[in-house]
């Protein structure tokens, strides 16, 4: 099977054809989904896209699933991976409600779902408010950002504690912000299993539907750990993952 990775980061396994914009390992290739992808029209059996789709300005979201329908085979899958809006929203209305009665716990991890909300939206500064947040020594409802992060988020908060760290400086210029804003770090929409599965079906896919982490169309996806590790704790808690088939004509 031609298996193929876009957006991959960090996250990459030798079995596929790993591909990001800005590639920090020789394992993965120079491309960007919303250029084109070097491959023939039907040259690939799957299409991975983790954490990117949120990357991409809504204007060329359809273009970009567009793109990796046209690159997979008949009866191939897309799988994508995106922050759950849904999850967050309704989380942050419960919490709101709880905080607003006066419960200290729910007042704490409502300040994180804020952030989470928000951060990666409106941040200015690499990493953000959200870097800041990880970094306190006495984090609030640091249980609760364990379990809705996971992974990234016990990894960056061990580094920063290791390290230190200084909040970085906020831009002067517009053209900094902009500069920034174009970076490719900032989110540039959100998605619920409503709107992502409209996304899928407008640009072409079918059957589109909400899978488990450890769930997928896709032979042996569970065992190449993309989105869990290998004792089965899911990488990034808050997704929404998502598979879809390309038509058989």
């Amino acid at each position: 099977m031609i298996l193929l990775n876009v957006g991959c980061g960090s996250r990459h396994h030798p079995d596929w054809i790993n591909i990001d914009a800005c590639p920090r390992s020789p394992d993965v290739l120079p491309g960007d989904l919303t250029q084109g992808l070097p491959f023939e029209d039907q040259g690939v059996d799957a299409v991975y896209a983790a954490h990117v789709v949120e990357h991409i300005p809504r204007h060329l979201a359809p273009a970009a699933m567009k793109e990796c329908l046209r690159v997979l085979r008949h009866g191939g899958i897309i799988r994508v991976a995106v922050p759950d809006f849904e999850a967050m929203a309704r989380l942050y209305l419960n919490l709101l409600r709880d905080a607003g009665a006066g419960d200290e716990a729910a007042r704490e991890r409502y300040e994180w779902i804020v952030i989470e909300m928000f951060d990666q939206m409106v941040r200015t500064t690499p990493g953000g408010d959200m870097v800041d947040y990880w970094a306190c020594q006495l984090m609030p409802a640091e249980d609760f950002v364990m379990q809705r992060c996971g992974e990234e988020a016990a990894n960056a908060i061990a580094m920063l504690r290791r390290r230190g760290h200084t909040p970085a400086t906020r831009p002067t210029t517009a053209e900094d912000v902009g500069a920034f804003r174009l970076s490719g770090e900032v989110h540039q929409w959100m998605y619920d299993r409503l709107s992502l599965g409209t996304l899928l079906t407008r640009a072409g896919f079918s059957e589109p539907r909400v899978v488990r982490a450890d769930e997928s169309a896709i032979p042996g996806f569970a065992g190449y750990h993309l989105d869990t590790d290998p004792a089965g704790a899911v990488r990034k808690p808050d997704s929404l993952f998502m598979e879809a088939v390309k038509p058989l004509t």
